[in-house]
């Protein structure tokens, strides 16, 4: 949940020394929808979500009669039948690669039989220090493993944005905590001799849009939702019409269609890729940016959220940011936006393997490496 504003209105200092001696983009452009597991799987697999599976954060999958969740009471996220395509870190490991993760939505699922050499289930109060230290030591040219990729996840910015909003001092506050991270960390690669040879990409997984009470769509004011399950709820609402229903419930939505957009599956834009795979249900519901897909029973109870995304992939909100360094990048340079599918193939090409298939255009991000 980090923009690149984020970094314009704050002091930080570490980013701003990362990014004199690194390469920009201008934006990264996330796949939809622009939620965390989604994007997060699309970025290490270089596939759009039509061709993963991971259509939100929390689905229902008809064949496998299951619920995926990365919570209790569903806990899914070590059940490889969820996960389509082969992870960056799978793909080093098949070619003889030493990779670590220490988190990063699917790194605890085995993918065809292979798992990183090192890996962490997801517990977020593990101090960020720590997450740090140990990546450093698993990375350490002197150490027992000396891995040639890793992992490292940190969602604090996007949890405040969640709670007080993009614009909030709060948000503000995470930023510069994140600063000292980003310093914690390049002091770390120092001390363990890895300056001239580890490159460093920061990378993010979406935007973050203000929401409030007033901008707010009641699904149960349009449609009976005994005549759907709803699959994902907002922004990017996924609804199953109950048997028969389909016709009916789309064309109630579509009578009142206001701050939102609703589609039949064939019907979903191309660009969003997301209409090729089973577990996308045969109606999409996509709020308007800054509004919030409720139902009235839910609002009582829970109202809703500051800030949120999950939107169209090409509002500038969900935009979000991209950066790299190190000896094989360019030094102090800005880029044109792109899609984030293509940084598979860069890490590949990084760690001198083979992608395996994918999204991405082979050499698609040479432009960001010295020497192009």
């Amino acid at each position: 949940g980090l923009m690149n504003e984020y970094l314009e209105r704050n002091e930080t200092p570490n980013f701003d020394l990362f990014l004199s001696n690194g390469v920009q983009a201008e934006y990264l452009i996330p796949v939809f929808p622009t939620n965390t597991f989604p994007t997060h799987w699309s970025i290490v697999t270089g596939l759009y979500v039509e061709n993963h599976g991971i259509i939100a954060n929390s689905f229902f999958d008809y064949e496998l009669n299951a619920n995926f969740s990365y919570g209790p009471p569903d806990s899914t996220p070590n059940d490889e039948r969820w996960w389509g395509g082969e992870p960056i870190w799978a793909t080093a490991e098949r070619q003889g690669k030493t990779a670590v993760t220490f988190f990063w939505p699917g790194s605890e699922a085995s993918i065809n039989g292979i798992q990183p050499t090192k890996w962490v289930d997801y517990d977020g109060s593990i101090p960020d220090s720590v997450r740090i230290d140990s990546v450093m030591t698993w990375l350490d040219p002197r150490g027992e493993v000396q891995a040639d990729f890793a992992t490292l996840y940190f969602s604090f910015v996007d949890s405040r944005g969640h709670r007080f909003g993009p614009d909030s001092p709060e948000v503000d506050n995470a930023v510069i905590e994140m600063d000292g991270l980003i310093g914690y960390l390049l002091e770390k690669v120092g001390e363990t001799g890895l300056s001239e040879i580890l490159n460093i990409i920061l990378v993010s997984d979406h935007g973050m849009a203000s929401t409030n009470e007033e901008r707010v769509i009641f699904l149960d004011d349009i449609i009976n939702l005994r005549d759907v399950d709803v699959i994902s709820w907002s922004p990017a609402g996924m609804l199953k019409p109950t048997e028969d229903k389909t016709t009916d419930v789309y064309e109630a939505l579509k009578e009142n269609e206001n701050n939102y957009r609703v589609y039949l599956r064939e019907e979903i834009p191309e660009r969003f890729h997301f209409r090729n795979h089973y577990r996308i249900p045969e109606i999409l519901m996509l709020a308007d940016v800054g509004y919030t897909i409720t139902s009235r029973p839910f609002f009582e109870r829970r109202g809703v959220v500051a800030g949120t995304h999950g939107y169209d992939n090409m509002a500038p909100e969900m935009f979000t940011f991209f950066a790299a360094n190190g000896p094989d990048f360019k030094s102090g340079e800005k880029v044109p936006p792109f899609e984030s599918i293509h940084i598979y193939e860069l890490l590949a090409d990084l760690l001198n393997i083979e992608p395996a298939s994918n999204d991405g255009i082979t050499g698609e991000l040479n432009h960001l490496l010295r020497g192009n």
